[in-house]
This record gives structure tokens, C-alpha cells and sequence, in this order.
């Protein structure tokens, strides 16, 4: 359990390093790769770019589930976590539009792309390899370290920028600076490829495996076989995602435009927030070992909906205490829910269908709601001038999770897993 926890949460940690780096640098990049333009519209184009990988995930999803599912579980986390980095130690050495032209933005742009297919298989793969190799009593506890590794990867992101930042020239920091932190993530994921290749695939696989039961078109086999599992999932994946990447990506901007917080100390209530909600994430896999998981999904939407509004309200009421109250206020309702629906949602599925099945319902509904919430809200505020949109976001993806909730089934049969492999199938309680 140790390799295998290692093995999936650092894909995720390479995953939103990724993600910290180029959201901290997305305005050098825009001027880089579009100088043509006004700085404003340089910075849209550079958060343009940054976006295309969202809607390559659902394609992701669809072809690394498949494998998944027909040729291994492990099989996929080492593919998607070499795509991954080597797409991303690339736009590192991209030649900018100044030395190549028109060139440049299309190979950035590229390279989002092939990160988008990674992403799309790599979190849904390692949360089913998770889900599927810890014991069913600590699948909580497991699978939440996954989104551990997540917060840490972006921590890590935001927090090289930064110091590159204060510490180089804006001049140098704009030649080559940024290109340091795209470049250094290649070795980070190749200690994690080795320890991939390092690991067993999971007892699942293994015993489908020997006896034959692998599906041959598990694409096909999903949709009459887990059509309830795939829309309890989107469901739930929207209030999941939407808030968290209005958390992470839309609030430090609000903090700025909205708030009028500095750069620096939007940086710091967001990462100190983080580093809440990475303590966070296990206790609550934990807690839901024991208690049971729908209290805590339930829990969590329930004060989405409740809170959203005074939150956002006390956030830009004008208070200096503000955006660190309110940024950790929404840091643990949304923390109940993270650390807890990874052990929920990939044990709805069918053993031969799983991989395929979550890969899709997750990663669509993250392309719609959590990719698409900044521009969502951003729409939504510009046209209506209302300061809350935020919070009646989070309101309406809390609703759809609050459904998903109620369609969840008592029980699925699982697989008993231990150290010595598959003991046994049974019946257990998902929530």
C-alpha cells in the first residue's frame, strides 16, 4: 500500500504542479506566445490556452479508461504520467512567437492538448487503482491522499513561481525564468514512472485476468451495465470540481479584481488554505471509514448551500480578515467533500467497466464545471454586476451533488482485497 500510494498520488502531484506553474505564469506566457496583442488580451489568450486541456480530458478519459479496462490498470498510469510530464518539460523549451512565429502558440497549444489527454486518464486511473488495491475498510484513508498530492503538487507550483519571482528580475523572469519550472518537472515524474513500474497491478485486474473476464468493448458494455453509476457521478463531480477549481482558480482572482488584495497576499491566503485543506482531506477519509460516507457528502452540499452566500458576502463585505476567513470557511466544506466521494464514486461501477466508465462521467463533468467555472462566473458577474455569483454557483452544483446523493445505492458488490491478493467478493455498504 505504501508503493501503490506513492505510485498514484505523485501522477496527481505532477498533474496540478502543472496546473500552479501556468496559472502563475499564464501572463508571461500570453505575452510570450501572443505579443501582438494588448496585455489584457494576451492574458485571456494565455487562460485560452490553459483551458483546451479541459475539454481533451473527456476524450483522456475515453481512451485511457478503455485500456484500463482491456489491458491493465497500470498499464495507463504509466502512460499518462510520462504524456504528462514530457508535454509539460516541452513548453518549457517552446521557442516563443518572437523566434518562430505563428508557430509557437499552435506548439503551446498542442502541448495542452496532450496534457489534457493525460489528465483525463491519469486522476480517474489512479483513483480506481486506489480504490482498488487498499483494503475496504481504509479505502477513505487511501484515497484521499490521493488529493493530498494534488494540493501539494499545485502548492509547489505556485510556490516555485513566487520565489522565482522575487528573486529574478521581471526582465529575466519574462526571458527565461518561467521556463525553469516547466523544465523541472521532467525528473520529479520520472521517479514516479520508475515507482509505477515498480508496482502490481491491482488484485481486481489480476483476478479478472485469470478468469477471463476482461471486457473486450467496455465502452459499449458501460452504457447497459452502469447507466445509473454514470449519471450519480456527474452529478456528484460537478459540485466535486466546480467548487474546488472555484476555490483554487477563480477565488484568487476575485480576491484582486473584486477585493483588492495584492498579488502576493492572494498568494498567500490561497496556498495557506491549501495547506488547511491537505491536512484535511484524510481526516475526513477517515472519519468516513467509520461513520459512513453519504452523512459526509451530504454534510458538505448541505453547508455549500446554507453558507455560500454569507461567505462570499463577509468575503467582499471589506474586511481586511475577508478572504483568509472565508477562503478556509469554504476550505472545509469543500475539503468534507473531497476527501471523502474518491472512495465512493469508482466502486459504483462494475469491475469491467470501471476504468471506461468513471473516466468519462468524471471527466466531462470536470471539462463543464470545473474547468468552465471561472469563465461561468466571470459571465455571469459581467452580466448581471453581482458580486455573489460565486456563491450562487457553488449553490447550484451543491443541488445537483444533493440528487446525486439521494440515487446512491446501500450497497454494491465489491472486491475483498488484502495483501495476499482477492479473498473474497461481497456485498458492502458504499455510504
Amino acid at each position: 500500500m505504501k508503493k501503490a500510494t506513492m505510485a498514484t498520488a505523485i501522477g496527481n502531484l505532477v498533474e496540478w504542479y502543472e496546473y500552479g506553474i501556468y496559472s502563475y505564469t499564464a501572463a508571461i506566457i500570453g505575452a510570450q506566445f501572443f505579443p501582438e496583442e494588448s496585455s489584457s488580451v494576451a492574458l485571456l489568450y494565455g487562460f485560452a490556452v490553459f483551458a483546451i486541456s479541459f475539454f481533451f480530458r473527456p476524450l483522456g478519459g475515453i481512451i485511457f479508461g478503455s485500456i484500463g479496462d482491456r489491458l491493465g490498470r497500470k498499464k495507463i498510469l504509466i502512460v499518462t504520467i510520462l504524456m504528462m510530464s514530457f508535454a509539460t518539460a516541452f513548453i518549457g523549451i517552446v521557442p516563443n512567437y518572437e523566434s518562430v512565429g505563428v508557430i509557437a502558440p499552435l506548439l503551446l497549444i498542442v502541448m495542452r492538448m496532450v496534457q489534457g489527454l493525460a489528465a483525463g486518464g491519469e486522476y480517474t486511473g489512479a483513483s480506481v487503482f486506489m480504490n482498488e488495491s487498499a483494503p475496504n475498510s481504509r479505502r477513505g484513508l487511501f484515497t484521499s491522499l490521493l488529493e493530498s498530492g494534488s494540493l501539494l503538487g499545485y502548492i509547489l507550483g505556485s510556490v516555485f513561481v513566487a520565489i522565482l519571482t522575487t528573486t529574478l528580475s521581471s526582465d529575466q523572469m519574462s526571458a527565461w525564468g518561467w521556463r525553469i519550472p516547466f523544465i523541472c518537472s521532467l525528473p520529479l515524474a520520472l521517479v514516479g514512472m520508475y515507482v509505477r513500474t515498480k508496482i502490481d497491478d491491482t488484485p481486481t485486474f489480476i483476478k479478472m485476468k485469470n478468469d477471463n473476464d476482461l471486457s473486450k468493448q467496455p465502452l459499449k458494455e458501460m452504457f447497459s451495465t452502469a447507466r445509473k453509476p454514470l449519471v450519480i457521478s456527474f452529478l456528484c463531480v460537478a459540485f466535486a470540481n466546480g467548487a474546488y477549481y472555484t476555490l483554487l482558480t477563480y477565488l484568487p482572482s476575485y480576491f484582486e479584481t473584486q477585493v483588492g488584495l495584492t498579488t502576493m497576499e492572494s498568494l498567500v491566503v490561497t496556498t495557506s488554505g491549501m495547506v488547511f485543506m491537505m491536512i484535511l482531506f484524510p481526516i475526513f477519509g477517515i472519519l468516513a471509514d467509520r461513520y459512513g460516507r453519504v452523512k459526509f457528502l451530504l454534510l458538505s452540499a448541505l453547508l455549500a448551500i446554507i453558507s455560500a452566500i454569507p461567505i462570499i458576502s463577509f468575503v467582499s463585505g471589506g474586511s481586511s480578515s475577508g478572504p483568509l476567513v472565508g477562503f478556509f470557511a469554504l476550505g472545509i466544506i469543500v475539503a468534507i467533500f473531497i476527501g471523502v466521494f474518491p472512495s465512493t464514486l469508482p466502486m459504483l461501477f462494475p469491475n469491467r467497466v470501471r476504468n471506461s466508465a468513471y473516466g468519462i462521467s468524471y471527466n466531462i463533468s470536470t471539462a463543464i464545471f470545473g474547468g468552465g467555472a471561472p469563465f461561468i462566473i466571470t459571465s455571469m458577474q459581467n452580466a448581471t454586476g453581482n458580486k455573489l455569483m460565486p456563491a450562487f454557483y457553488l449553490i447550484v452544483t451543491a443541488l445537483m451533488a444533493i440528487v446525486s446523493i439521494m440515487l446512491l445505492p446501500k450497497s454494491v458488490k465489491v472486491d475483498s482485497a488484502s495483501r495476499g491478493g482477492i479473498t473474497d467478493i461481497k456485498t458492502q455498504d458504499v455510504i
